[in-house]
C-alpha cells in the first residue's frame, strides 16, 4: 500500500506559502525516501503570483501593487500571475519515479485533475470537466494573467476555468500547485497587470471575467475555505488510496523554509 503524507495548513503569507512548497520540492529531489505529499492552504492577504520566468517589470505594475496594499511573490513554478484572495490552493511533491506520477509532465497532470475532480464532486459540483486541449491563440492569449488562458488537463465548468495549476519537474521530483478559485476580484487583478496590446481595451478584462468561474458562482452563496479544503482533501485522498498520515513539515524542511525566506526580496531579484 502507498504511504501518502498530508500537511494541512490555513491562510498564511505568500512568502511563507511559496517557501514550504520549494522547500518540499527541494527535499523530495535529495531524499529517496520522501513520500507523496499533498498539501492544502490559503492566503491571509491579496497576493499576486508571478511565474519562475515571468518578466516582473513589463507586466506586473507594482507600483499599484502598493497603492491597493497587494503583496507579491514569485512561485517556483512556471505560467502567468496569478491573485490569490479567497481561495484554496493545492500542492503536490513526489517523486517523478512514483507509479502514478511516472508517465511525464502530462500524465501527471491528469492523474492529479482526475483527484481534483473527485474533491470537487464531495462540493456537489458535477459539472466540472477535465479540458482536453489547450486553448486557441488570440489577444486573450498574450494576457499576463494566469485564468486568461486555459491549458491541457485543467479544471473548467461551463468551459470556463475553476482550477488553475503550474508544474515544476527536477531530474528526481515534481512540484504540482494550483489555485480552486472560491471568489475573485477580476477589477483588481487587472488592473495590478501591464497589456502589451494596450489598443484592445477592456477586451482582456472582458475574457478574463467570461473565461474564469468560482466556487461561489456555481453555489449561488458564499463557500467556506475549511469546507473547501474538507471536501477537496476527502476526495482526493480517495481517489489516490493508500495509507494518509496527516503531519507537518520535518525539522529538515522547516530549516530548509526558513533558508529560502532568507533570500534576497523579488524585487532584488528581478532587477528592479
Amino acid at each position: 500500500m502507498s504511504e501518502w503524507r498530508y500537511i494541512e495548513d490555513d491562510r498564511q503569507d505568500g512568502a511563507v506559502n511559496m517557501a514550504v512548497d520549494e522547500a518540499l520540492l527541494r527535499t523530495c529531489e535529495q531524499d529517496a525516501s520522501f513520500v507523496p505529499t499533498l498539501r492544502l492552504y490559503g492566503w491571509r492577504r491579496p497576493t499576486l503570483s508571478i511565474g519562475y520566468s515571468q518578466p516582473v517589470e513589463k507586466e506586473i505594475d507594482l507600483e499599484r501593487c502598493r497603492e491597493r496594499q497587494v503583496d507579491w511573490v514569485r512561485r517556483p513554478t512556471g505560467g502567468r500571475a496569478l491573485l490569490h484572495m479567497e481561495e484554496l490552493t493545492y500542492s503536490m511533491v513526489a517523486p517523478v519515479t512514483h507509479p502514478l506520477f511516472c508517465g511525464g509532465l502530462k500524465a501527471t497532470y491528469a492523474a492529479i485533475s482526475r483527484a481534483l475532480l473527485r474533491g470537487l464532486h464531495e462540493l456537489g459540483i458535477a459539472e466540472a470537466h477535465i479540458n482536453r486541449e489547450k486553448l486557441r491563440g488570440g489577444t486573450h492569449d498574450r494576457s499576463p494573467a494566469c485564468f486568461a488562458a486555459l491549458n491541457h488537463c485543467e479544471i473548467t465548468v461551463h468551459d470556463r476555468k475553476l482550477i488553475g495549476s503550474a508544474q515544476r519537474r527536477t531530474q528526481r521530483a515534481f512540484l504540482q500547485h494550483g489555485s480552486v478559485l472560491i471568489a475573485t476580484d477580476h477589477d483588481l487583478f487587472h488592473s495590478l497587470l501591464i497589456y502589451r496590446n494596450r489598443e484592445a481595451g477592456s477586451e482582456p478584462l472582458e475574457w478574463l471575467k467570461t473565461s474564469t468561474i468560482t466556487l461561489n458562482d456555481l453555489s449561488g452563496s458564499r463557500m467556506e475555505f475549511e469546507s473547501v479544503r474538507t471536501a477537496l482533501h476527502r476526495g482526493m485522498t480517495a481517489h489516490f488510496g493508500g495509507n494518509w498520515q496527516t503531519a507537518g513539515l520535518t525539522a529538515a524542511e522547516q530549516d530548509l523554509r526558513e533558508d529560502i525566506l532568507q533570500r534576497p526580496p523579488p524585487v532584488a531579484q528581478a532587477g528592479l
